[in-house]
């Protein structure tokens, strides 16, 4: 149907007779009257951005929506964004879509230093302190002000729990953020409401961009391979260090560049080093495969193992990998290193049906909630 016919059609609705328009309001009508045994089973089968559509017909399917918001949803790709002017865009590896969304410039922001699930950690444009932000729903959480001149930059955040109590839908105090400042050797440790952050020195040691909370210890991965389990306690956060000598030289040439990540998986933390000589391209070399109902999500500000039997459409026992570039590095614009390597077969494939060129921003892996 062409533009116009479509707005003749709407306007032939427009003016429909008395006797249509009341027709019209007693369907409506009847679908809000479905029992909720059966929109429920509506909501089911349809997908996060079909979700929120859901929500906005009417009174009584709102109501189901809310019980809907606990659900676990199809990880997603933020592979562009304004953070200036709060703008997002999002691929969908449901329905293979782009979607935008625009939070009218309540938001800006610098730079993106973290995601955990929906929730995206950035810095602020004008003062030393961060905060948390769902775009899906725009919450905002702040962290304490970073009153410190000499740490400027965290290049790894990450958070040990929701921020957002789901009982009283304000902000979770228990929930504490972690932060590495790859230009010193220290962690940065608050808790929500926490009028300052606590530092914990790491000796002379300095640390890759790894950092995974794994079975209530945090862990993180030195450059000359040392995993550092770190374990807090009590309402000051105190700190105690464990030290694991890993069997790996991360101690490499400076014609290479290296990227570590710590991945939590079920009952096992999974290590990936992904090195590439800079004047070669970036190959992919098999050293474990994953099981076949798997997929791993690998990138700098997130890392993540999902079931590909739980969400449908991915492929199982193979990496879906961002090019994991800092932007302030990246002097020219070029092709984004992005894609899905299928351990199996050594073949790589896009995870995207669209063109990117020229590439600005690191992509982000992302798990919507409306938690």
């Amino acid at each position: 149907m062409t533009s116009r016919n479509f707005a003749l059609s709407m306007g032939e609705m427009a003016s429909s007779s008395s006797s249509n328009k009341k027709m019209k309001m007693v369907n409506d009508s009847r679908w809000s009257e479905l029992p909720n045994l059966i929109t429920e089973m509506i909501v089911d089968r349809l997908g996060f951005l079909d979700i929120l559509r859901f929500g906005a017909v009417c009174k009584n399917w709102r109501s189901v929506f809310s019980e809907a918001r606990r659900r676990r949803f199809h990880p997603m790709v933020l592979f562009e964004y304004n953070l200036q002017k709060g703008t997002f865009g999002f691929y969908s590896f449901e329905d293979k879509k782009v979607y935008w969304k625009n939070l009218e410039d309540r938001y800006p922001a610098r730079h993106c230093v973290g995601s955990c699930d929906s929730w995206l950690v950035l810095s602020s444009p004008y003062l030393q302190n961060y905060f948390l932000l769902n775009p899906f729903t725009g919450a905002r959480v702040e962290c304490p002000y970073v009153n410190r001149p000499d740490v400027d930059v965290f290049t790894k955040v990450i958070l040990l729990d929701s921020p957002i109590d789901l009982t009283t839908k304000r902000t979770n105090c228990y929930c504490t953020v972690v932060a590495l400042n790859l230009f010193s050797t220290e962690l940065n440790i608050c808790r929500l409401g926490d009028a300052r952050w606590t530092v914990l020195k790491m000796g002379h040691e300095h640390f890759l961009g790894s950092l995974v909370y794994f079975k209530s210890q945090i862990y993180t991965l030195s450059i000359h391979g040392e995993l550092w389990i770190i374990s807090l306690s009590g309402p000051k956060l105190r700190a105690t260090v464990e030290k694991v000598l890993v069997q790996i030289n991360l101690t490499i040439g400076l014609e290479f560049q290296k990227e570590c990540y710590l991945v939590e998986a079920e009952d096992y933390l999974l290590m990936v080093i992904r090195i590439k000589r800079k004047s070669l391209k970036k190959q992919w070399i098999r050293e474990y495969n994953l099981p076949d109902d798997q997929a791993l999500f690998l990138g700098r500000l997130s890392s993540k193992i999902v079931s590909t039997t739980e969400y449908g459409g991915l492929q199982g026992n193979s990496i879906y990998f961002t090019d994991d570039k800092l932007l302030h590095k990246a002097r020219v614009s070029e092709y984004p290193e992005t894609g899905i390597y299928n351990i199996r077969s050594g073949i790589i494939t896009p995870y995207r049906s669209f063109d990117l060129y020229p590439f600005d921003l690191p992509h982000i892996w992302i798990t919507p909630s409306l938690k």
